[in-house]
């Protein structure tokens, strides 16, 4: 660090969001405990000033300690735990350790969990990382980053080209002789919500297929239950979700008003993960290697703790689609909503 720079406080930060710096150290050290809005304020504030808690520095460490962390939204999701398994594998096979953290969807969080771990960690690994593009760069100043699922200027990613599983996705639906689609859409801060919608909608237009988008939900199976009562407002009888976990809540729901899958309605999600092949019935899902996005992101932020790779490196998986049981294959137009047995109401 240039010692000739004046050092970032609390105070300053206090000064520039115009709080008491106890909010702001609390808003570092317990954020759950800090309204929404003023760590928001907090954070874009330390963002400007380049702040990090502990004055951590800005230059990666000579000292090698053979252990890198991973950050992650939700641990109980199998798309993060089967990414974190992917990098412990590749971290076991070099002898590294590795330090999990997650950070509940938070920005906050996340930024907490990065500065709590970087004086021990040679790299860094932010999955699906919902801080601002600024202070993702700041963050990998400090040391060598990779972000997976995301992509950030000047910051080495691992992400997933979506657009051939949204095509074979849509034509699938198509096959299914649906001329309109639901798209239940994910978290507003996650940057692969932006990219899915975008490749379903151009693959929808492109097929003259109406699109409909139901935004923002949550990523979860009580998120997919909820966005049944707006879907029935009007029905498309084709739903793509952002997750298989919405993909078997959006089922439960419609279930519960009187509507089975596929006979009433075809569902696919993305993910391609064990629940959706277990379900009743089974999900048809956009397949992406999960494996070789963890296995790739730990090869590359190995590659740059050794000053082997150039920052803002891009490494891009495939998807494909994995027809089950929720989607009609060919056929018969389906049966109208409208008249369908709604006495579960």
């Amino acid at each position: 660090m240039d010692s000739s720079k004046k050092r970032v406080t609390i105070r300053d930060v206090a000064k520039l969001a115009q709080v008491s710096p106890s909010t702001v150290s609390r808003a570092f050290a317990r954020p759950d405990r800090v309204s929404a809005e003023t760590t928001k304020k907090i954070f874009a504030a330390a963002d400007e000033l380049g702040y990090h808690e502990d004055a951590v520095e800005t230059r990666p460490s000579r000292h090698r300690h053979d252990l890198i962390a991973i950050s992650v939204p939700d641990i109980a999701n199998q798309f993060f735990s089967d990414i974190i398994r992917s990098v412990q594998h590749e971290c076991f096979n070099r002898g590294v350790g590795l330090i999990v953290s997650e950070t509940r969807e938070s920005a906050s969080w996340e930024r907490l969990a990065f500065d709590k771990v970087v004086k021990n960690a040679d790299g860094i690994i932010l999955v699906s990382s919902r801080m601002p593009d600024s202070m993702i760069r700041k963050c990998a100043q400090a040391r060598p980053l990779v972000v997976v699922n995301r992509e950030v200027r000047g910051v080495s990613s691992v992400v997933v080209d979506v657009r051939q599983g949204v095509h074979e996705a849509v034509e699938q639906l198509q096959i299914g002789q649906y001329h309109a689609i639901t798209y239940l859409d994910g978290p507003a801060n996650s940057w692969s919500v932006g990219i899915r919608w975008k490749a379903i909608r151009s693959e929808c237009h492109s097929r003259n297929i109406e699109v409909r988008r139901l935004w923002p939900g949550v990523p979860t199976f009580e998120g997919g239950y909820a966005c049944v009562e707006q879907y029935l407002q009007h029905p498309t009888g084709a739903v793509i979700a952002h997750n298989d976990l919405m993909a078997i809540g959006f089922i439960a729901g419609m279930r519960k008003r009187g509507y089975e899958c596929p006979r009433d309605f075809s569902i696919i999600g993305f993910d391609d993960d064990t629940v959706g092949r277990m379900s009743e019935p089974s999900i048809s899902s956009i397949h992406m290697s999960l494996a070789k996005l963890g296995s790739y992101a730990e090869r590359l932020l190995s590659a740059s703790i050794k000053g082997q790779a150039e920052p803002g490196m891009l490494a891009r998986i495939p998807s494909s689609l994995i027809v089950r049981e929720s989607t009609k294959t060919r056929g018969i137009e389906p049966k109208s909503l409208s008249h369908a047995n709604d006495g579960n109401n």
